[in-house]
């Protein structure tokens, strides 16, 4: 008698904007359907990633309707009742919030439980009192958990180091970039830059981030208000903002009025592989927040040669020294981002072919795909 596919169960917030979205979506939509019988249950209905997800063969995506922050014990009984109409093997929570709830909904069901552990060196002082509780009774329960899966070395370290987590068991698996996706596209740089109003001769250096504190715009603007000093050619997008929110901060920051009509603000854009080939460098700022930042190795799958911060694995990702920088220093920000600048056209072009060989031997989804796989079956059959 075949074997049935093992019942496979992802729980998360939301399917909004967001790196550990976007890897849910890419890893539920290529596991093999002969193996996994997968649901998708999200907190919230919508959001960027729904419409992948609902369209995907062989995978079922339902939302529980959670009504706001305190719709805590109905909330449960719906998920509880849910998971044991589904009767699931494995049921994988997807940060932090909706790992304590997979927690409950697994023991309720019977099941295995995975959490995925996404994000590093975060400051709880920073969070409002229910999420440091969250993070409390978090690591509690976390030596109740099955698996716990991080997606970077630094984040794992963080959440044992910083908040005390003490899974049976813990692993890094890397997040999976679609290289088939994000790859050179010369006529779309080409197109992106003609709609922007930058031509051949100019420098364009990108931040494609949410506003967001952690996201330290402020850095990368001072960085690049100091760079424009010298550099009349350079031109700067940021990209993923609310649109009324990036107004604001506009207003609201000297650095961005410097920069003037030099800068341009985009909102959130679903076809990040045709506007990352028009940047000529990307700047990933970050200040703490990170676990493997996901646009770091779209870029770099792009072939467009990127300059980080030391945040979460993100130096590890990029293995440049050069290319790597102290948070919240803008000045050694604009000596890594004029170091690039100074380099010649081929130059540049070798760095980032160096940049997507390495994406595609290292982190490419068929691995991400492959070492989740693994994971989960070899838990389901324990």
């Amino acid at each position: 008698m075949a074997q049935r596919p093992i019942r496979l169960c992802f729980l998360i917030r939301s399917l909004d904007s967001g790196g550990a979205e976007r890897q849910l979506t890419e890893l539920v939509t290529r596991l093999d359907k002969s193996r996994f019988d997968v649901s998708v249950l999200t907190f919230y209905p919508g959001g960027l990633f729904w419409d992948a997800i609902e369209q995907a063969p062989g995978v079922r995506l339902a939302c529980l309707g959670k009504t706001g922050r305190w719709d805590v014990a109905r909330f449960s009984a719906r998920l509880v009742a849910r998971l044991r109409r589904l009767r699931p093997d494995v049921v994988h929570g997807y940060m932090e919030v909706a790992n304590e709830f997979a927690w409950l909904g697994g023991r309720a069901s019977g099941a295995r439980v995975v959490w995925g552990l996404r994000a590093s060196n975060r400051d709880p002082a920073s969070y409002d009192w229910p999420l440091r509780a969250s993070l409390y009774v978090s690591a509690r329960l976390s030596r109740l958990v099955d698996l716990a899966i991080s997606n970077s070395h630094a984040g794992l370290e963080h959440h044992v180091r910083q908040h005390g987590f003490r899974c049976r068991r813990a692993v890094v698996v890397p997040n999976g970039i679609d290289t088939d996706r994000f790859r050179p596209r010369p006529e779309a740089r080409q197109r992106v830059r003609q709609v922007w109003g930058v031509n051949d001769s100019e420098f364009l250096i990108g931040l494609a981030a949410r506003l967001d504190p952690k996201k330290d715009h402020q850095t990368f603007l001072e960085a690049m208000v100091r760079l424009a000093a010298d550099h009349p050619q350079l031109r700067v997008a940021c990209i993923g903002n609310d649109p009324s929110a990036a107004g604001r901060y506009v207003a609201g920051s000297r650095f961005a009025g410097l920069l003037g009509a030099r800068v341009r603000w985009e909102p959130v854009r679903r076809d990040m592989e045709h506007v990352l080939p028009g940047l000529d460098a990307l700047v990933m700022s970050s200040a703490c927040g990170e676990g493997f930042p996901n646009v770091v190795g779209e870029a770099m799958a792009a072939e467009v040669p990127c300059i980080v911060t030391d945040v979460g694995d993100a130096a590890a990702l990029l293995a440049d020294a050069q290319r790597t920088v102290p948070p919240r220093d803008p000045e050694r920000l604009r000596l890594a981002c004029e170091r690039l600048l100074g380099q010649s056209a081929d130059e540049r072009g070798r760095l980032g072919a160096n940049d997507r060989r390495r994406i595609v031997e290292h982190f490419g989804t068929a691995r991400l795909v492959e070492r989740t796989t693994t994971l989960l079956h070899d838990l389901a059959c324990a």
